[in-house]
């Protein structure tokens, strides 16, 4: 179906009378607009929305060029066919060259060819809509590039970071490991069993807390640091260790949310897939972390749930990512891909982490598609279906 608006604007009633009797006729999909008010086709061009016109070039005391120029500054979204009665407009060459550099499609003198005109409305209409498309893919695609410019300062940042929490983290460990290597020395040499039983009941216990709580601050800062440095390598990984990864990046989420987060490889299941790992690690973050979302914003759930499950076979793998939060909204569902479209607050989310995670999916041959919660369906499902054998 034809879509798009034509505006037809002339100051003779009878002629309007016709041109919505033939225009209707020639484009019954279109929706038709026939005035003598320039201020009503002015306000239409407000609407921003894709309008062809078709002006008298001569409207009372006004001109229809001047009137297009009024709408063309509202809007960019418009073209003009100007018309006229008067066949001096017609033949004097200045005046077509003027309309031509006004953005007129072209100028026709009446009495109208009626299947001409429609025939140059719907032509135009289609180039107007296609042109509008492209401005939108573009402006989607700048604005991606500009998150994604962000991201990679992120990167920097958090790169910087790690480096600066790393050097202290490294003293602090080896000052623990003495301690620990000095109890050693003090519990061969000491005869006072109260001295050991001190070191073992008090000091000890705290220093290797204290090493175990430094191995988990290495184990999330080496996560961080592959996680957002640009890696393109292909190689075989095991989906044990890119979960593992996962559960790296989302482990405070977790523990503050109170989720119980597990994992599975199903019997006869794959268990490895040639990959872009990072891409694959941020595709089931973002969905983990929407998981997260969701539950943050529900109440009555008692017992959170996420689960992540492979199955599949030699050539193909699935992967589950299921909660039981609450149900996605119609409304959302029938938007969850799409770029910038997000319900969270602007602190939380650009709506981009789906649309992007689907978009690496498609490049690596795989699909994505969500299962909503339902009577009959205890959880919301996000399934990926990706190549084992990696699809550049």
């Amino acid at each position: 179906m034809m879509k798009g608006t034509y505006c037809v604007l002339d100051d003779e009633k009878d002629f309007l009378t016709v041109a919505a009797g033939e225009l209707k006729k020639f484009l019954p999909d279109m929706n038709g607009i026939f005035t003598t008010d320039s201020d009503e086709a002015i306000d239409l061009a407000g609407n921003d929305k894709p309008v062809i016109f078709i002006i008298d070039i001569v409207l009372g005391g006004k001109t229809g060029m001047e009137i297009y120029q009024r709408i063309s500054a509202v809007s960019k979204k418009v073209r003009v066919i100007f018309i006229t009665g008067d066949e001096n407009f017609v033949n004097d060459e200045n005046i077509r060259n003027q309309i031509l550099l006004e953005g007129s499609i072209d100028l026709m003198e009446k009495p109208i060819k009626w299947h001409e005109l429609a025939i140059k409305v719907k032509n135009n209409m289609q180039l107007l809509l296609y042109q509008c498309d492209l401005e939108n893919i573009v402006a989607e695609r700048t604005q991606q590039l500009i998150h994604a410019d962000r991201l990679a300062t992120v990167g920097t940042m958090i790169s910087s970071i790690v480096h600066e929490i790393n050097s202290p983290l490294t003293f602090i460990k080896a000052n623990q490991e003495m301690c620990r290597y000095a109890y050693e020395n003090v519990k061969k040499a000491a005869s006072h069993e109260e001295v050991v039983s001190i070191f073992e009941r008090l000091i000890v216990p705290s220093v290797d807390e204290s090493l175990k709580g430094i191995e988990r601050i290495e184990d999330l800062l080496n996560s961080f640091r592959r996680f957002y440095k640009r890696d393109d390598t292909v190689s075989e990984v095991n989906f044990a260790d890119l979960f593992a990864e996962v559960k790296n990046l989302t482990a405070y989420n977790m523990r503050r949310g109170n989720i119980n987060f597990t994992t599975e490889i199903a019997k006869g299941a794959p268990k490895k897939i040639v990959c872009k790992k990072q891409e694959l690690i941020q595709v089931i973050t973002n969905i983990v972390n929407n998981a997260v979302d969701a539950f943050e914003e529900s109440a009555g759930i008692v017992k959170k749930e996420l689960k992540i499950v492979v199955s599949g076979t030699d050539s193909m793998a699935n992967i589950v990512v299921s909660n039981n939060g609450p149900e996605i909204p119609k409304y959302v569902m029938e938007r969850i891909f799409e770029p910038f479209f997000t319900t969270k607050k602007a602190e939380k989310g650009t709506g981009l982490g789906l649309s992007i995670s689907k978009q690496i999916l498609k490049f690596m041959g795989g699909t994505m598609y969500v299962e909503n919660k339902s009577a009959k369906h205890p959880t919301v499902d996000f399934i990926i279906t990706i190549p084992i054998t990696y699809n550049a």
